[in-house]
């Protein structure tokens, strides 16, 4: 149980460190704001852990002892399964900058989706623990839409707004399917009945997602195509107007 609260400990801080690091840059038009989220993180003690440069596996206790003199001189960089929650870890030696910071940058931009591929897969709970898997979205169009909350300063009706106008032209049977993943939990002041007048199924304690996909902008949207591959990945002001001009050909 020691170690596994080491481990969560350490996956923990490394995460802390990604969002500081990425600081979701969060574009709200024509400013950039942050905010400060609630975070809910998860993880199991059964995930197995390869050191990066052997490339063989470590138990628990390895990476203890690893740890026990020095806890930021090595850092665990989590694999996320479909769940958004680490399936696996590789543990890597931090950079001179990580570790006086105690700040573990894994978000690369270069592995974000990208149009022509196809997305990594997803399993996302929604409202009344509704999954939305990927494999059972194909022949639809999905949109992927990352926010970090619904806290007025990063969220508001302008923008609720101007999402629905984007999707007005395509409302049918043929609609995209539309998620928005949030880095925070399900706010307490947000009724039910307000979740659903949303333009999208919320996702909530999403941040997981966020690191599987290396988002580093709020917004992103990544429009999936009926074939399960990627369109488009359009993110920060002016991402919404462009949203309009891939679903104009991709809904077709």
């Amino acid at each position: 149980m020691i170690l596994y609260k080491q481990l969560l400990l350490s996956t923990c801080l490394a995460s802390i460190g990604t969002f500081c690091q990425a600081q979701v840059s969060v574009q709200k038009q024509p400013a950039i704001q942050k905010t400060v989220v609630r975070l809910t993180r998860q993880s199991d003690e059964s995930a197995p852990i390869t050191n990066q440069v052997t490339g063989k596996r470590i138990t628990m206790e390895d990476y203890s002892q690893l740890t026990k003199t020095d806890p930021f001189a090595y850092h665990l960089v989590p694999d996320y399964n479909e769940y958004g929650i680490p399936g696996a870890y590789t543990m890597r030696s931090a950079t001179p900058e990580e570790h006086e910071t105690h700040r573990f940058r894994d978000r690369d931009p270069a592995k974000q989706p990208k149009a022509g591929q196809p997305i990594a897969p997803f399993a996302m709970v929604g409202l009344g623990a509704k999954t939305y898997r990927s494999a059972d979205l194909l022949g639809k169009v999905v949109i992927l839409s990352f926010w970090v909350s619904l806290d007025k300063s990063v969220w508001d009706d302008k923008q609720a707004t101007e999402f629905v106008n984007a999707l007005r032209p395509y409302q049918s049977e043929a609609a995209p399917i539309v998620l928005g993943v949030f880095n925070s939990e399900q706010p307490k002041e947000v009724d039910e009945a307000s979740l659903k007048k949303l333009p999208f199924a919320p996702i909530f304690n999403a941040y997981g997602f966020h690191n599987k996909y290396h988002i580093t902008t709020i917004p992103t949207f990544v429009v999936i195509d009926k074939t399960g591959k990627v369109v488009a990945n359009l993110q920060g002001a002016g991402s919404l107007e462009k949203l309009k001009q891939v679903l104009a050909t991709v809904t077709q």
